[in-house]
């Protein structure tokens, strides 16, 4: 088994990384700069692409999707002027169409876990936004190309035949994200329980790694969860005077 990790120098991605290799699953990661990954210099099991995955040729991606099981996208905008209303604007639907467009499975089924956003919604599961929600949405659509790009990158997915059988997909979708230096409890839901907008959980970047992590381990949690949009919140630790 092998895994490509996209967006691996974010707080999230590097976290996936560091759990795969920490599980003796061999990684390879494009990223434009390496220096995060300085400390596994002497880990065999990563190999570091240093390249733009969306200005890279598509026989060169080919070459590198070829002995790939599964790949997970952590990628997002960086949060900065430019990386906000910069291009690329749908940096996370491109990368997505280029691993699509390039993945060959020659009879064996391709996986891939984007890294999404419970502001994303599931329309197979007739999840809806409140009216006040979908004003907030709304607005943000119009001034935050990464929601825009967000939302694009799930219609993606969901525009792929389920009976193209090169890439199965999974969506994971965290809430309001934090930093956490252990892995918690943590539970999965088909959909969102609190309002993105109003009244937003919270989901550390680590159980999210974790979580992906089970995913290309587990095949029962695969299976399980292939095709659909999980919604992952960190668990309430509750206090002796709670």
């Amino acid at each position: 088994m092998q895994v490509l990790v996209l967006g691996s120098t974010g707080q999230t991605g590097y976290q996936v990384v560091k759990q795969l290799l920490e599980n003796d699953i061999p990684v390879k990661t494009i990223a434009r700069t390496t220096d995060k990954f300085a400390s596994f210099d002497k880990n065999g099991n990563l190999q570091v692409i240093k390249a733009s995955i969306l200005d890279m040729a598509d026989n060169s991606l080919k070459e590198i999707l070829a002995d790939i099981d599964f790949t997970i996208c952590c990628l997002g905008h960086n949060i900065s002027l430019k990386g906000i209303w910069g291009k690329p604007h749908f940096l996370v639907t491109e990368a997505l169409k280029k691993i699509h467009l390039n993945t060959d499975n020659k009879g064996q089924t391709k996986k891939l876990i984007l890294m999404s956003t419970t502001a994303c919604l599931n329309d197979d599961k007739q999840e809806r936004f409140s009216f006040g929600e979908e004003i907030v949405m709304g607005i943000m659509r119009c001034l935050l190309p990464p929601q825009r790009d967000n939302e694009e990158a799930v219609k993606f997915l969901k525009s792929i035949d389920q009976g193209d059988h090169r890439l199965e997909w999974i969506a994971v979708r965290p809430d309001t994200l934090v930093a956490e230096e252990q892995v918690t409890n943590y539970e999965i839901f088909e959909s969102p329980q609190k309002s993105p907008v109003f009244n937003a959980g919270k989901t550390s970047r680590i159980n999210v790694a974790h979580f992906m992590m089970q995913l290309v381990c587990n095949d029962e949690l695969w299976t399980g969860w292939k095709y659909k949009m999980p919604v992952i919140y960190n668990v309430k630790e509750q206090t002796p005077d709670q």
